[in-house]
């Protein structure tokens, strides 16, 4: 699947969704790409030229890689049958996940809005209302190119550098821990524990004739908005999980760089410009 299509298909299907609608499970992969939170701006967090397409989605949250090494899921629900406060959507939509990566012997925990494995973040999330919908996504990451993301995102060379380090401290993949499962195994697994976990109702279905027309509208549609209100979601730097930032910011010809890795400053440079 393209980039554009994975994220214009959840847009376009809660879009279309009614009230009286059951919720929808939405499974899927797409190509590499660099896919921006709601509020960011590609020209503030990505590096110029770089050689993936970027697409904005319509959910919170930061700077994320996307590829064919990950399966990306999205939980789509009528809005008034979702948890009242957008802030408990996580504990509401992440036991599937934290249930299947456990099924597979991989003991992920809930940190924040995030699964966290031994210490680093192997899962985010994304969430938003669109239309009268809720709709919360996350992904199972098989495998994570470090160095071809890190080389995305905006910053001096050396700021790169460490960020790939940052990375390799604050964010871990599923290979890391065990052999990499069947796409069809896995799938399956996730489809059982959203039945036992949310109770929903799941059967394989197609698009409807609204919701393939809901889902090209979106498509046409989609462009990079990098108007002012757009900013940067971590000021001077990059967030990698929620304990850990990386950032870079020049005062008085005086370049700082500071990595801080579960709370404490993890290294820290002041060079001269």
């Amino acid at each position: 699947m393209s980039p554009q299509r994975l994220h214009a298909t959840y847009t376009g299907i809660a879009d279309a969704l009614s009230a009286d609608s059951p919720p929808v499970l939405l499974w899927g992969s797409a190509s590499a790409h660099v896919c921006l939170g709601q509020s960011q701006s590609a020209a503030c967090e990505l590096a110029p030229d770089i050689d993936v397409p970027v697409v904005q989605r319509p959910l919170g949250g930061g700077t994320v890689w996307i590829d064919e090494n990950q399966f990306v899921y999205a939980l789509i629900e009528p809005l008034h049958l979702a948890p009242r406060y957008p802030a408990d959507w996580s504990d509401w939509a992440l036991p599937p996940a934290i249930a299947t990566f456990r099924r597979f012997g991989l003991g992920v925990e809930q940190h924040d809005r995030d699964l966290w494995l031994r210490g680093r973040k192997i899962a985010g999330t994304g969430a938003a209302t669109i239309g009268g919908s809720a709709v919360f996504a996350s992904s199972f990451l098989m495998r994570f190119p470090r160095q071809r993301f890190a080389a995305c995102i905006a910053g001096s060379a050396e700021f790169r550098r460490w960020l790939d380090a940052g990375l390799a401290a604050t964010m871990t993949d599923w290979s890391e821990h065990a052999s990499v499962c069947v796409e069809v195994e896995l799938r399956s697994a996730f489809c059982d524990a959203v039945s036992r976990t949310m109770n929903w109702q799941l059967s394989p279905s197609v698009l409807s004739a609204g919701e393939s027309s809901a889902i090209d509208a979106v498509e046409l549609d989609a462009h990079d908005d990098d108007s002012g209100s757009r900013h940067r979601v971590h000021r001077d730097g990059i967030k990698l999980n929620a304990d850990s930032h990386l950032v870079e910011r020049t005062e008085n010809g005086v370049c700082i760089r500071e990595l801080v890795v579960r709370g404490a400053v993890s290294r820290r440079a002041v060079v001269m410009v």
